[in-house]
């Protein structure tokens, strides 16, 4: 049996398609929404479709996007088209969004996103909503309070101000004036407040240059910085 509704609101089941998994996960008992020009469900399959000005709600988060699919079965689903998600302190613009599961997330071209205090962009981002783990494989940059930091392939470890960039690895931090770079930046934000630098490792502060094969930056929180 399939359904198909025009200027629908759809309740339950398919609106779970990005609101109830991923970044979007919010407690399964509140309500979800989907609004669409064009919503069609069948129920055989589990196979969820929306079409034109799609808006999908669930507690606290929104999705919205051109055009939208959902596999209640397998739990995969896809946003595509102008996609902006919201829940909480977290924002990501795409042009695709897709979902394998409840708890992964992978945004596909000129990913823009914000995450408490932290900005990440890149061509692709994936994103692990149990863990607050971001991994951008495809070069990119997150900016914090202390700089920015860009790389062939980053790590996010959000819950513990951790990132790790591989790859024509840099960071900047205008309020320490200092920039660094090598094949790898190890970066710990919070009370530790350190960026350990490996692989052809330079850093410059004050037009001062360090270089060596690795290099340990310390960041107070004052803006005066340390090297060894």
């Amino acid at each position: 049996m399939r359904l198909n509704i025009k200027k629908a609101i759809v309740m339950a089941g398919i609106a779970t398609m990005a609101v109830s998994g991923t970044i979007y996960a919010a407690d399964n008992n509140e309500p979800a929404t989907l609004d669409a020009e064009e919503v069609e469900y069948d129920m055989a399959s589990g196979l969820a479709s929306a079409k034109g000005n799609v808006v999908m709600t669930k507690g606290n988060a929104t999705v919205t996007g051109n055009y939208a699919e959902y596999n209640s079965k397998t739990q995969e689903g896809k946003v595509r088209g102008n996609v902006v998600a919201t829940k909480e302190d977290m924002r990501v613009t795409a042009d695709l969004v897709t979902t394998d599961g409840p708890d992964h997330m992978i945004a596909v071209g000129s990913v823009n996103g914000t995450k408490a205090d932290k900005h990440f962009m890149g061509p692709k981002v994936e994103y692990f909503q149990k863990d607050e783990y971001v991994l951008i494989p495809s070069g990119g940059s997150i900016t914090s309070a202390d700089g920015t930091f860009r790389a062939d392939l980053i790590r996010g470890f959000m819950k513990e101000d951790h990132i790790v960039g591989n790859g024509n690895a840099y960071m900047v931090s205008p309020k320490n004036n200092m920039e660094a770079g090598g094949d790898q930046v190890d970066y710990w934000g919070k009370e530790k407040g350190k960026a350990i630098i490996t692989g052809n490792a330079w850093a410059v502060q004050d037009n001062n240059t360090l270089k060596s094969k690795k290099l340990t930056v310390y960041l107070a929180d004052d803006g005066k910085t340390s090297v060894k």
